[in-house]
């Protein structure tokens, strides 16, 4: 606590200092010591068997010193990237619904102007078609310039062209219902033409000042936050739901976001920045438990921290982070369960823990709650994405390992009614849970049959899904990052681009393939048990993907990188431990690392940089990174 409270004496004047409307700079810097204090808060509560905050933070900042240098190090630095850029933290919210009833905007411009086209910010509907016309004083008819116009994106800027000398301008918005967050038009020259009439339509002409002089991810949705951003927002206002191929719970997240910051890029963006944030400590603990020092930990945790894709997915709203942070917890949990399990038989066969460790009483708090802990971390990420599913399949496959080799006989049937609550009670009322704010086309007889149909979609919309996009890529592809993902790509002046592309750090990716049969060597012909758990963990978030049929992305892949970061974390404890050099040997390469990630920087942040930079590191042929 009184870290928390020097860091907060000594953060007060950025936190109260009244940041400019578009300084997004300002902003990230405050938004990141808004985050600081909370993952201190979350480091303190580290070390398991505190009885109390006071004493856990006294012992932790005591016993655990190069643990609070490392992981908050590493984790401030994540934070402080991730937040750079992020997105502003404004946007048009106000909104004009035409219906069929005032689906006619007529617009004056006082004189007969040269207008260069419209931009449009849609609200929570795509695809919007209208029909544009110009009024001739002569004929005294109207014009039609533009019978089928598209605005595509939403919670983005849409430009339509228009190119003509008009004084009065005639939209239609021809769907049955068109959200318009904003109107901005303008002249040949760049200028902003605003209408004599514009009190006439005080929604559509009240924040001019949110029009960006360039179109990037700053501005506006990319990829699949058209779909989860736009879901989550829905969520909030009681809207009938769009994206109904996923379990819910990834965009309830980001509906909190929204909720603290509004619907600009900043806030739904918002939680995803603090689950990826929280899992490099996370990592940190998960190695910290296998390898026990906390060099190799650090040095597994910055594996992650300088990842392309953690970075990538962690400024994206899309639910993939979430479920990737649910997935490690459930099986970090289940690690400790073995460990502390192993602990309290191993004393109970030396006489201690009162004899109950082999017969008799059901093992203590410190044993059963990290297996609590796991099932509900698992109900957590079903809730969130189906990939839970798959991670669950896998800690039934260490769990029952487990089980048949250390559990005695005499405890199983109340470890299995355990279980029964944990990982098959509770994940079923998480995840059914996550269906309350669903808003569907046709009533639902209550949330149980709300729950069940919803499955019955998403199945039948994964199993028959027929689709193609030039960046999918099959499960075999992932490994070696053969084709990255490009999120967005916009110009932003001349030669200079704003790009952002889903891909591995190619130094941690491929190395991690070599680490990958090393480890698996030591589990299959060393017997060595924790090189299993790490393959087993491994195999159970890749395997289930070879036999999906449907368009697949790289980052599907994600979770399981997790457990190859881990591998890779167990190979350098290895080579630390059986060579002198092994040490200088890591940090070299974990420098290596960190150049690579500072090499790709640019094209996966949105940076704005040289198209001929972007170009040049296409270092495979079907890596497109910029256009």
């Amino acid at each position: 606590m009184p870290v928390i409270c020097i860091y907060l004496f000594i953060s007060a004047p950025v936190l109260r200092y009244p940041a400019p409307k578009n300084s997004i700079y300002i902003v990230t810097i405050q938004r990141t010591c808004y985050t600081i204090p909370v993952l201190i808060f979350f480091l303190g509560l580290m070390p398991a068997g505190c009885e109390r905050y006071g004493n856990c933070m006294k012992r932790f900042f005591t016993s655990y010193k190069k643990d609070c240098i490392y992981l908050s190090s590493l984790t401030l630095i994540f934070a402080v990237l991730a937040f750079f850029r992020l997105g502003n933290t404004y946007a048009p919210e106000t909104f004009y619904t035409a219906v069929p009833e005032n689906r006619d905007i007529v617009l004056d411009f006082g004189d007969y102007l040269d207008v260069s086209s419209v931009s449009v910010f849609l609200g929570h509907l795509n695809t919007r078609h209208f029909s544009l016309s110009a009024f001739n004083e002569v004929t005294g008819a109207w014009e039609i310039i533009n019978g089928d116009a598209i605005a595509e994106s939403v919670f983005a800027w849409n430009q339509i062209d228009i190119n003509y000398k008009l004084r009065y301008l005639g939209i239609v918005a021809t769907d049955d219902e068109c959200i318009l967050n904003e109107m901005v038009f303008k002249a040949p020259d760049g200028s902003l033409l605003l209408p004599v009439n514009a009190g006439e339509y005080p929604t559509l002409f009240d924040e001019q000042d949110t029009f960006p002089s360039v179109k990037t991810y700053m501005t506006g949705t990319m990829f699949d936050e058209v779909y989860h951003g736009r879901t989550a927002y829905e969520f909030l206002h009681g809207l009938t739901t769009y994206e109904t191929t996923h379990p819910h719970l990834g965009k309830e997240l980001i509906s909190l976001g929204i909720l603290l910051f509004g619907m600009t890029p900043f806030g739904w963006r918002f939680m995803t920045v603090v689950f990826g944030i929280l899992l490099i400590p996370l990592m940190y603990l998960f190695a910290r438990k296998l390898f026990g020092e906390p060099f190799l930990a650090a040095a597994t945790a910055a594996l992650l921290t300088f990842d392309c894709m953690h970075y990538n997915l962690s400024r994206i709203a899309t639910i993939d982070i979430f479920a990737a942070f649910f997935i490690l917890l459930m099986y970090y949990f289940l690690y400790r369960y073995f460990v502390e399990d192993s602990a309290y038989r191993a004393l109970a066969c030396c006489g201690g823990a009162d004899g109950q460790g082999k017969q008799g009483k059901f093992p203590p708090k410190n044993v059963w709650l990290p297996l609590a802990l796991s099932g509900i971390s698992m109900a957590l990420g079903v809730a969130t994405k189906w990939t839970g599913v798959y991670a669950g399949l896998g800690l039934g496959i260490l769990f029952i390992w487990y089980t048949i080799t250390h559990f005695p006989k005499g405890q199983v049937l109340r470890l299995f009614g355990f279980c029964c609550v944990f990982f098959i009670a509770i994940p079923l009322i998480v995840y059914t849970l996550c269906f309350l704010p669903v808003v569907g086309y046709t009533p639902y007889k209550g949330l149980i049959d709300k729950a069940i149909q919803g499955t019955k979609y998403m199945f039948d919309y994964h199993s028959k899904l027929v689709a193609e996009h030039y960046y999918s890529s099959p499960f075999y592809e992932w490994p070696v990052i053969w084709m990255p993902l490009l999120d967005a790509n916009d110009t932003v002046s001349g030669n200079v681009v704003s790009s952002i592309s889903c891909m591995g750090n190619p130094a941690i990716w491929w190395v991690g393939i070599f680490c990958q049969l090393y480890v698996f060597f030591l589990w299959i012909f060393k017997k060595d048990k924790k090189a299993g758990f790490l393959c087993i963990s491994y195999l159970a978030q890749y395997v289930p993907w070879m036999s999906i049929s449907r368009i697949t992305f790289i980052y599907h892949y994600f979770p399981a990188i997790l457990f190859v970061m881990l591998m890779m974390g167990y190979t350098m404890a290895h080579i630390k431990e059986h060579f002198p050099w092994g040490k200088k040997a890591v940090l070299a390469y974990l420098a290596a690392a960190v150049f690579c990630f500072l090499l790709f920087f640019p094209v996966i942040s949105g940076l704005p940089v040289d198209k001929e930079y972007g170009l040049s590191l296409r270092w495979l042929k079907e890596w497109i990174l910029v256009l």
